[in-house]
């Protein structure tokens, strides 16, 4: 029986291949050659004989048969031929963080950590901009009251008589005694007590629990807010929302246009990376930001590889600072995301993806594109991002490392169990899964590039990794990486 041509991924050695030149290397007749960026975001439906090229990242998609796949591995200019596998949101559903059996050794936290003081620059202290103003408030009232009780006694001084035999102390209000003014005067004044006008309250902000956590608000109060940054969400899109401001973006589902997001999940993200410091719903940890909407999963919330790789090169072209891509599949490291990684972050573009959710699984380890790699070329591999809770445990679903190399292991962690955030509708909702944590770090990054302009991909990387506070075992281990990140320390 004759098998069904699939869709192929094809990385050419060179990073920079023109649509023509593609033509020539892979030598196929009878084909149309298309630039990839420009034909997904229309509203056309890729063909069998249709051949997109992304110029960009020095990689094509197209239909193939087992006969031109053989043939095109052997091209000594062609680097690999992969097949363009589906790729998925990383959310979990109703996780019981109070049941954490089975946990690798690793997940030891440090006494140290756990006991940290309470105070306003803790992490674990959620309501401090709220305690203070709720201070202001009782001092405020304190104030009145005090000044009224002054005024009575001036009033009671005034209007004393010269009696020797009483004390000169403050005497009780009932033992006041007001003389008769003459008959030739004005009678004596009645002083008006005075009225203070009752401002209207603002309250502040409210500052989730992971947005203090991740110590953001210590960055903030230094003027690091993300301002002048692009951040792009690879993801379902982004929805309107209040607390949202989207800079623009694009879609690379097939005939989609917008880039609207009918599922929620990328709207979620958004919000954790960029929510507006507006005085109410929730804040992102860069709140100034600037957010792109590139839509490489349908609604369903699934999509090829092709269309991520396509807001990859969509990346690179737009000049975007950093891209988050809370996304993934339970697949071995892929040639093709190596080198689009790579070439992404060669040219200014910090990728930061989800490690992924697979951990009770036959595949427990960091999953693809966040475990790509080239050896060697430290370049080729992504921010990959685990999740923790609110406690500092690790999460039960969150992918680990320790899969033997080559594999690009967990480099941080970040908050994502029951996180709070943006969604569909204006509302707010809280999602678990190493695709919460992602965004986090993503905005750590846009802290970062704004604080130090001319600091590259990898030195982020490095940043992120130095400051990070150490849970787990001493050190780096394959569970948490290098451990929380710290915007605070980040940013210094």
């Amino acid at each position: 029986m004759k098998k069904e041509p699939k869709k192929y991924i094809v990385t050419f050695q060179e990073s920079h291949v023109p649509t023509q030149q593609a033509q020539e290397i892979l030598g196929l007749s009878k084909r149309d050659y298309k630039e990839g960026v420009n034909f997904l975001s229309s509203e056309e439906e890729q063909q069998d004989a249709d051949v997109l090229n992304f110029e960009e990242l020095g990689i094509a998609s197209l239909t193939l048969s087992e006969t031109e796949v053989t043939k095109l591995k052997k091209n000594n200019q062609i680097m690999a031929v992969e097949e363009d596998v589906e790729m998925h949101i990383l959310e979990v559903e109703d996780v019981e963080m109070d049941d954490i059996q089975d946990i690798v050794e690793d997940d030891v936290l440090f006494d140290d950590f756990e006991n940290e003081a309470l105070t306003d620059e803790s992490p674990y202290y959620s309501e401090n901009f709220n305690h203070v103003f709720e201070n202001d408030l009782m001092t405020s009232n304190s104030y009145q009251l005090g000044a009224a009780e002054m005024m009575k006694f001036v009033l009671q001084s005034l209007t004393s008589n010269n009696d020797s035999s009483q004390s000169s102390e403050f005497q009780d209000s009932a033992n006041l005694r007001y003389p008769r003014p003459p008959f030739n005067r004005l009678p004596f004044p009645r002083i008006p007590f005075p009225r203070f006008p009752r401002w209207p309250i603002v309250k502040p902000q409210p500052i989730p629990w992971n947005i203090n956590l991740v110590k953001a608000p210590l960055a903030w109060r230094r003027g690091i807010t993300g301002r002048g940054v692009k951040v792009a969400v690879l993801d379902t899109g982004i929805a309107k929302h209040p607390d949202l401001t989207i800079k623009g973006g694009v879609s690379f589902i097939p005939r989609v246009t917008s880039y609207n997001d009918g599922h929620s999940h990328g709207t979620h993200c958004a919000g954790i990376i960029a929510a507006k410091n507006n005085f109410h719903g929730v804040v992102g940890v860069a709140p100034n930001a600037s957010l792109y909407a590139v839509k490489v999963l349908s609604d369903s919330g699934s999509g090829r590889s092709s269309w991520i790789i396509a807001g990859m090169n969509w990346c690179i072209a737009n000049r975007i600072d950093i891209a988050s891509m809370s996304l993934g599949g339970a697949n071995p490291p892929s040639t093709a995301y190596a080198h689009a990684v790579r070439r992404c972050q060669n040219a200014g573009v910090t990728v930061v993806v989800a490690s992924g959710n697979s951990y009770r699984s036959s595949f427990p380890w960091v999953c693809s594109p966040a475990n790509s790699v080239i050896p060697g070329t430290p370049s080729a591999s992504p921010l990959a991002v685990g999740a923790i809770d609110k406690n500092c445990r690790i999460a039960p679903f969150s992918s680990r490392g320790g899969r033997s190399n080559p594999w690009n292991q967990i480099d941080v962690v970040a908050p994502g169990v029951s996180v709070k955030s943006t969604v569909l509708r204006n509302g707010y909702s809280s999602k678990s899964g190493t695709s919460m944590a992602c965004p986090h770090v993503a905005g750590a990054a846009a802290l970062i590039k704004q604080r130090y302009p001319n600091i590259n991909p990898l030195q982020i990387k490095a940043r992120l990794q130095r400051t990070s506070t150490d849970l787990g075992r001493r050190g780096y281990d394959t569970t948490f990486g290098s451990g929380l990140i710290n915007c605070d320390r980040a940013t210094r």
